[in-house]
């Protein structure tokens, strides 16, 4: 069962449509539940302490998603040089979007006990 509804996720995020929620909240979930661990993600219930953060947690992830896929992080130039003028851009690995998506989510689950000692 998702820990997000659609009205929970439309009450304060609007980047994901109803069409496209019921994937992205499950792909959401899977990356928070391999940051938190799979016995510990079993464990969850809403009584668990830290609850609502985790599903803030999940909406934000959701949305991070959302936008490194509008945006095409990882894909471009790594470099462009014209008459003395230059320009460098930062290309990104899916490891490193996967890496930067793990410390957001460590952030936004911060004092929960959800994620160890964040």
């Amino acid at each position: 069962m998702a820990k997000v509804t659609w009205e929970q996720y439309r009450s304060l995020h609007h980047i994901v449509s109803e069409e496209e929620f019921d994937i992205a909240e499950a792909i959401a979930e899977n990356e928070v539940q391999r940051v938190i661990g799979i016995i510990r993600w079993g464990q969850i219930t809403e009584e668990t302490y830290g609850y609502s953060q985790l599903q803030e947690c999940i909406c934000n992830v959701i949305d991070k998603m959302a936008d490194d896929a509008k945006s095409v992080k990882g894909q471009g130039l790594a470099s462009v040089s014209n008459d003395g003028y230059s320009e460098s851009y930062v290309i990104q690995t899916a490891e490193q979007l996967r890496e930067e998506l793990r410390g957001s989510i460590c952030a936004w689950l911060s004092g929960t006990g959800l994620v160890g000692a964040y």
